[in-house]
């Protein structure tokens, strides 16, 4: 039987979310090489894989273990992409996308989506969070890769 952790009862990444520090919107969209895409995934097969093969076509990376790090990561790293698991402990993607959507400068940043449960309903959950896109677990090099430059030359 697998248990979830359940999300923080306390109101401490909402509070950071509403009251961002004043430089804490996202950085003018850049060139395909230079963009920064904070990745957030349970997994470390998956991390793994996602990283090195973003890194070696020219992308800057950085890693979260859990959705409710990488809510805290983005006011630091200002990534011009997240990619986020859709099941991860205390946060997941879903709520992670949605909770940076309603933030002051946050609401352009593209988000895709990562789901092992590749059917419909985590299509339309990505999108009523706010995700650019949705892909479906286990994933190519090639769709993710497009994937990620659909998500970051998309307006």
């Amino acid at each position: 039987m697998i248990t979830r952790a359940p999300a923080p009862s306390d109101s401490r990444a909402s509070d950071l979310l509403l009251d961002p520090s004043p430089d804490a919107s996202p950085p003018a969209r850049v060139a395909q090489g230079d963009a920064c895409i904070l990745l957030a995934d349970d997994s470390p097969v998956a991390r793994r894989f996602a990283a090195k093969l973003l890194r070696d076509h020219g992308y800057r990376v950085e890693v979260a273990l859990d959705g409710f790090a990488a809510l805290g990561m983005v006011f630091e790293v200002k990534p011009d992409l997240l990619l986020l698991d859709s099941r991860m402990p205390r946060l997941d993607g879903f709520q992670v996308c949605a909770l940076l959507k309603r933030a002051p400068g946050f609401a352009d940043l593209p988000v895709v989506i990562l789901s092992d449960c590749g059917g419909l309903y985590a299509r339309v959950r990505a999108h009523l969070a706010g995700s650019r896109s949705c892909l479906a677990k286990p994933f190519t090099a090639d769709e993710l890769l497009n994937a990620v430059a659909g998500a970051l030359c998309d307006d």
